[in-house]
């Protein structure tokens, strides 16, 4: 599987439209998809292929599967969950308007994210003192995450990163003030480290969440509920974080080998009350044999903390660009949907009976 270095060639392919482009806005019970013929035109995918429900799209550096009726959607084999199914409408088909805005936009071009290269690093080792979080035989989840976070420490320290960590030793710390801390800080990315648990011994592989915009449900949901509707402080933030967890995950799944469960969305504390962009990693579980034989092993943690050291250098050297991006090169032509959301801006506000939105992404000018 290639690395994030081929998204970022992409991201140059992608950019090279002139003028605006017209997407075509399909509403299905009661929601907006995109035809992925329009993701293809738009991102410069060279080949398109739909056969029986099954879609890759590709060009020199960039390859996107996924079938209807699933969540997962793949990116140069790295796996993400989409918030909702993709669909077929008249035999096309078409991905919803809020997982091309809040996903597949800002992955493939976070050079157009307007941020700025983070200098502090929160880092945040799950659980402590009295919660113990996992368990297993060769140990408890919450002395490997503080081993690893105390290993990316000193990496961060030494690469002339400013690090905080929200413990540095075996404490209780409760999650509000976990994020609360975060938030205090200036130019700053927030990684929280934690394994997992599972009821059946064998789940395995490694995981890594960011928040789930405003409007859609957690990953591990189906339906959705009035609680999803509701603002969380974390969702200023939902470009920067899911560029940030595709840094991560990456780095993660290709330095270490072990199963990639995806690039996921919830709405834990330290996600929802975060104002600076952050992404939870579940690194895998101590309740299959294989994965706990793995955490128990100092040099697979060590292994761990340079990968996130890796996707946080990573993510800066993506979103560096975005002063360029953001200086008038943004062409404002007829790339609104049609009608009913036609006025709607990133930062208008929308009632839970409006859930779709959202911007849709528009062409660079030359």
């Amino acid at each position: 599987m290639r690395g994030w270095s081929a998204f970022l060639a992409a991201v140059f392919l992608a950019a090279s439209h002139a003028g605006a482009f017209d997407w075509t806005v399909v509403n299905f019970e009661g929601r907006d998809y995109v035809p992925l013929q329009d993701v293809a035109r738009f991102y410069n995918f060279t080949q398109a292929d739909y056969a029986y429900d099954h879609l890759q799209l590709a060009n020199t550096v960039l390859r996107m599967q996924g079938s209807v009726n699933s969540r997962e959607l793949y990116l140069n084999g790295l796996k993400f969950i989409l918030s909702f199914p993709l669909i077929s409408i008249d035999n096309r088909p078409a991905i919803s308007r809020i997982d091309l805005s809040k996903l597949v936009e800002p992955v493939l071009r976070p050079a157009r994210i307007q941020t700025a290269p983070a200098r502090t690093i929160v880092l945040d080792a799950g659980h402590g003192g009295f919660d113990q979080g996992a368990r297993s035989v060769r140990g408890n989840e919450k002395d490997f995450t503080l081993d690893v976070v105390l290993r990316a420490r000193d990496l961060l320290q030494a690469a002339g990163y400013n690090v905080r960590l929200t413990r540095s030793a075996d404490v209780f710390i409760p999650l509000e003030l976990r994020a609360a801390f975060a938030s205090n800080q200036s130019n700053a990315l927030f990684i929280s480290v934690h394994f997992n648990s599972g009821m059946r011994g064998d789940a395995e592989g490694i995981e890594t969440y960011c928040l789930a915009p405003r409007g859609v449900p957690s990953s591990n949901d189906t339906n959705l509920t009035f609680s999803d509707f509701r603002p969380c402080l974390g969702n200023v933030r939902d470009a920067e974080n899911i560029a940030l967890a595709t840094a991560i995950h990456t780095a993660l799944i290709t330095r270490l080998g072990v199963g990639d469960r995806g690039i996921k969305r919830a709405r834990f504390v330290v996600l929802r009350d975060n104002t600076v962009p952050g992404v939870l990693i579940e690194g895998g579980f101590l309740t299959n044999a294989i994965d706990d034989v793995r955490i128990a092993n100092p040099a697979f943690r060590q292994n761990m903390a340079q990968a996130i050291v890796q996707g946080i250098e990573t993510y800066n050297r993506a979103v560096e660009r975005s002063g360029a991006a953001s200086a008038g090169t943004i062409a404002k032509g007829n790339t609104a949907p049609p009608a009913s959301a036609a006025a709607a801006t990133p930062g208008s506000i929308w009632t839970p009976f409006s859930n779709d939105v959202y911007a849709l992404p528009e062409a660079a000018a030359k």
